[in-house]
């Protein structure tokens, strides 16, 4: 199952079955004509609850696009995550200064 993530104020809202290109086509489209719009979105874990959210031009809105968890990469692996040795950061243990 496909599910996009929104946040907006702070808050974290979720769209069932549309990816991140057409919620955002969406938005461009609903903005085109009129100066605002609404966004039908779903909120809360487990059983989400509808939610309307007022969306202009000035509203900091992210959409995250969300992996399934049914469908897992091949290369799915936290490994990938993680950044080799040479490009790792050197640390510098900080000690108490010798007076």
């Amino acid at each position: 199952m496909k599910r996009t993530a929104i946040t907006y104020g702070g808050s974290r809202y979720t769209i069932a079955n549309e990816d991140v290109a057409s919620v955002q086509a969406r938005i461009t489209e609903g903005l085109r004509n009129e100066p605002w719009m609404w966004l039908e979105v779903n909120h809360g874990d487990g059983r989400a609850t509808p939610a309307r959210l007022l969306v202009s031009p000035a509203t900091p809105v992210a959409i995250i696009s969300e992996r399934d968890t049914d469908q897992q990469d091949e290369e799915s692996s936290v490994a990938r995550y993680i950044l080799p040795d040479e490009l790792r950061p050197v640390s510098v243990e900080m000690g108490p200064a010798d007076s």
